[in-house]
């Protein structure tokens, strides 16, 4: 599946600071180590979010399930510019999700932090493009494949409701004529 340019750019980080978080300069693996004392330095780290979120994100490692993936699917096709009008609120997504324990102290402090219910939405985004690993990032040649196919708009946006349509049909799930 193709994701906005916003998360496929942060998912790339998110990616890469679980990489290095993983093992040390010997190579052993340090992961649940250094996530915990990440998570111990929340207070510390929160500011991060407005300039480094998946540096904070990562605190979240497996911290989610996700009951209504569609829901999470519409989110990763958003960008955020307008935020309330295409991401729903932390209140309304914490509803399709189970939450670890362990996470619950971690969640309320990051909600008391500016901007904390906008990053909660994009922490739970990023863990659920991890756990399903069936994403395509933005690429140059995603666009080249699909220029010559489909009616873009004046900027060359793809038609994100025929490929989110594909992917779930892709998927096994019928899709729902709009027309």
């Amino acid at each position: 599946m193709s994701i906005s340019p916003y998360f496929s750019d942060l998912y790339a980080n998110y990616e890469a600071e679980l990489e290095d978080l993983s093992s040390d300069s010997e190579g052993r693996s340090v992961l649940k180590k250094r996530l915990n004392e990440k998570r111990q330095q929340i207070e510390h780290i929160l500011p991060m979010i407005e300039f480094a979120p998946e540096m904070v994100a990562v605190i979240f490692h497996n911290a989610f399930s996700f009951n209504t993936p569609k829901v999470m699917q519409n989110i990763i096709f958003s960008e955020p510019e307008g935020y309330g009008d295409d991401f729903i609120a932390w209140d309304e997504l914490k509803e399709h999700l189970t939450i670890a324990p362990w996470a619950e102290t971690l969640i309320t402090s990051t909600l008391n932090a500016d901007g904390g219910d906008f990053f909660m939405v994009m922490a739970a985004t990023l863990e659920f493009l991890r756990n399903n690993g069936s994403h395509t990032p933005h690429a140059q040649s995603d666009e080249t494949e699909h220029e010559e196919d489909n009616d873009d708009d004046e900027d060359g946006a793809l038609n994100l409701n025929e490929s989110g349509s594909d992917w779930l049909n892709e998927q096994g799930f019928e899709s729902i004529d709009n027309t």
